[in-house]
């Protein structure tokens, strides 16, 4: 179980750097950069599933 909160943390940090970043070049020039993007849906499909995988642990 201690990988998984791991993972979360991991999770988060990629969301908030890469999004972060992603949101802050969006605002400054109208541009969407490609490789932001790709780090924020990692991030994001990293914690869907890790907290799947929390919640799926907890009931059984």
């Amino acid at each position: 179980m201690k990988i998984n909160t791991y993972l979360i943390q991991f999770a988060l940090t990629l969301i908030i750097i890469f999004g972060g970043t992603l949101l802050l070049k969006y605002i400054k020039t109208s541009e969407i950069y490609i490789d932001q993007l790709i780090g924020t849906i990692i991030g994001i499909i990293i914690l869907i599933s890790s907290t799947l995988w929390r919640i799926r642990a907890k009931h059984s």
